[in-house]
């Protein structure tokens, strides 16, 4: 099949669970861009399926049956308090 940057495709490896756009194509491998997660991944183009716009799921069910499985406690994992580190940078002309 063939494919070109700006297609939006599934991964079959991955039991097509997240829809991606191809950002770029190098040789055999696609690189993808994660449509309603924010990831970013590469992947053989043998592994890639096509999608139509018009069948990619909302990020709302997306979201919603990602949370379903995961069943993470936040408080188990961001314990620490953040800390802001402020940075003003001069240029020179």
């Amino acid at each position: 099949m063939l494919f070109r940057v700006g297609d939006i495709v599934t991964r079959n490896s991955y039991q097509n669970d997240t829809f991606f756009v191809i950002t770029d194509i190098d040789g055999n491998v696609a690189y993808l861009k994660g449509i309603n997660l924010r990831l970013f991944a590469d992947s053989d183009l043998s592994d890639l399926v096509k999608v139509e716009k018009k069948d990619v799921i909302d990020d709302d069910r997306v979201t919603s049956n990602l949370t379903e499985h995961l069943n993470l406690d936040r408080n188990e994992y961001f314990y620490l308090p953040g800390k802001i580190l402020h940075i003003d940078v001069l240029q020179f002309m």
